[in-house]
């Protein structure tokens, strides 16, 4: 009996024996990365697998160190205070972080970590498995960054359809230029930028409106020959700072920059100067090559569409000039002073400024053009509508009323200020050297009636009428002069 019992004690070490060896046989040559802590969480165990990752050498020489060690130094607390957490509640628990590998790369690796607890049923530390999840990690950040550029294209491009909306409404292109600053402060956040447009005579492109926090390093007025970009008909790629061709218009220290051609219907309307002004801390060249291509897509895009809203606007501000002007003086025709001089009695009455009236007369025109011609005729009409243009207010309203006859619509001014500017006009008029077919033409004088809207006299067909008549005053009295009306030339006129 007691031979036997011997017998099984020595089988049932023997076989703890078999077992242990078997565990270790296994644990040490398993597939993934294995390890074992004690209670107060020093490493006791680690397989083959795990000390190759890290360096069997680094093993070797630090023991249970060599992973906390070879933890990215951004992890290292947080990779503490989970197993810090698990230590005190002996709950499972799962981390991610970065491990340095053998070869010095960091790779992303997922712990799972497991309460042991021995055969008296009392927590002994944590056995778990480390596994390689950076192929994984990579994927997904992919994946976030795709879905991240999606919403900022999305984001980006209904900024541009709103742009799109506001200048579709826009009546005048300097109405644009704060419009266009608005939205491309809010496109291109770390960006500096121009809109430059060609002036009338298409031999400059001018500055119109700018955006951004600092002022750019390029001219205001630029020759379409220095820059590559007008040159070329194509954006042009100034984003390397070395071993690059840098436009004239541009300062010696800029930095990255971009200048992309507005051309529409095979029209070059002007560019888009763009500077980067962000300070993006890139982790790759990748990165960087990616976030700088997508801008310039973008800038491609925003000038495709600034293109198309501006030939509209250009077309839009022709028909209107058509409708509205003179074609010969390029003053406001007569249409347009009928409704601009009703609005503006309107805005007199609420007011309660002046608004004076002046209708001017060229004296003997018809026996000009007889004599003349009316070629030399319509060079008279010109220079005189230049005159009154260049006399008058910016905000006064100068019409050609018909024929030789115009009137000055002026808001905001004293009976007294408006016959002062007619007695200067009619002096000036006196002054004109007129040339026509290289030969000097005969001097011109010219006739003023002045109306005043006053508290008897409140409605634009009034004006009009005592204008006219003291018009008509002027020309009896022998031309050359100026009248203003009185409460005698209501009753003459039959305004009452």
């Amino acid at each position: 009996m007691v031979e036997q019992e011997l017998q099984d004690n020595d089988n049932q070490q023997l076989s703890k024996e078999i077992d242990q060896i078997d565990f270790k046989t296994l644990a040490e040559d398993a597939p993934v990365m294995l390890w074992l802590t004690n209670s107060t969480g020093e490493n006791i165990f680690s397989n083959s697998i795990y000390k190759n990752f890290i360096g069997r050498e680094n093993v070797e020489k630090m023991g249970g160190k060599a992973w906390f060690l070879a933890l990215h130094p951004d992890d290292q607390q947080f990779c503490l205070n989970t197993f810090s957490d698990a230590f005190q509640t002996h709950k499972a628990f799962d981390m991610e972080y970065r491990l340095k590998r053998r070869d010095g790369e960091y790779r992303y690796i997922l712990d799972r970590g497991e309460p042991y607890i021995n055969k008296n049923g009392i927590f002994s530390g944590f056995i778990g498995s480390s596994t390689d999840i950076s192929e994984r990690k990579t994927s997904e950040d992919d994946l976030q960054k795709s879905h991240q550029e999606l919403m900022q294209y999305n984001q980006e491009m209904s900024l541009i359809n709103q742009l799109n909306s506001y200048l579709q409404v826009c009546r005048t292109l300097p109405e644009t230029y704060p419009v266009i600053s608005h939205y491309a402060e809010q496109i291109f956040p770390d960006w500096a930028g121009n809109l430059y447009l060609f002036n009338e005579t298409k031999t400059l492109v001018e500055s119109t409106t700018m955006w951004g926090e600092v002022r750019v390093k390029s001219e205001d007025i630029i020759s379409p020959d220095d820059c590559w970009a007008l040159r070329q008909g194509r954006e042009h790629i100034a984003i390397e700072i070395e071993n690059r061709l840098t436009c004239n218009h541009v300062h010696n220290d800029i930095d990255s920059y971009t200048c992309v051609p507005i051309i529409a219907q095979g029209e070059m309307l002007g560019m888009i100067h763009m500077e980067y002004i962000g300070h993006f801390g890139f982790e790759t060249d990748e990165e960087r090559q990616r976030y700088f291509q997508s801008r310039e897509r973008l800038m491609k895009i925003s000038a495709d569409n600034l293109a198309l809203s501006l030939v509209s606007l250009n077309l839009r501000e022709a028909l209107k000039h058509q409708s509205i002007r003179d074609p010969l003086t390029s003053l406001f025709n007569r249409r347009y002073m009928e409704e601009s001089l009703q609005m503006e009695v309107s805005k007199t009455a609420r007011s309660g400024e002046g608004l004076g009236i002046v209708m001017a007369d060229i004296d003997h025109f018809k026996k000009f053009n007889d004599s003349y011609g009316h070629d030399a005729g319509d060079t008279v009409l010109v220079a005189f509508a230049k005159l009154l243009k260049n006399t008058f207010r910016d905000s006064d309203i100068i019409c050609r009323y018909g024929g030789e006859e115009f009137i000055i619509i002026m808001p905001g001014i004293e009976l007294e200020l408006v016959a002062e500017r007619a007695n200067e006009l009619c002096i000036m008029v006196k002054e004109l050297e007129l040339f026509y077919d290289d030969k000097l033409l005969p001097n011109v004088t010219a006739s003023f009636g002045v109306s005043h809207l006053s508290d008897n006299i409140n409605d634009a067909t009034e004006l009009i009428k005592l204008a006219d008549v003291a018009l008509y005053k002027a020309k009896k009295a022998g031309r050359d002069q100026v009248v203003l009306f009185e409460p005698s030339v209501a009753e003459e006129a039959g305004i009452k």
